[in-house]
């Protein structure tokens, strides 16, 4: 698989966990926002990341998700969604 095209799915995978994150009351989120931090540290120690890297990863993961889910509580209007453009994939996630 290229880079790109990891890339593409990792930003698809958190575009969809920030939809329905952002559809949750601010203070059931916690809970989901740990969740990827787990699974964000355990998969960057699978890629050779030691311990302090990975909870650094896994940390920017969770901000970047953060962010995605402001954006699209700001840009929430009832028919938003994506758009024609934005790539489709079939590829599973590993966040719960």
């Amino acid at each position: 698989m290229s880079v790109e095209t990891a890339l593409a799915q990792l930003l698809r995978m958190i575009y969809r966990r920030a939809l329905k994150l952002a559809a949750l009351p601010e203070d059931e989120r916690d809970l989901h926002y740990d969740r990827i931090r787990l699974s964000c540290c355990g998969a960057a120690e699978r890629i050779g990341q030691n311990p302090d890297e990975a909870a650094a990863t896994a940390n920017s993961m969770v901000e970047f998700t953060r962010a995605m889910v402001g954006i699209i509580e700001v840009g929430g209007e009832p028919d938003a969604g994506p758009t024609p453009n934005w790539p489709q994939s079939n590829s599973s996630t590993i966040w719960y």
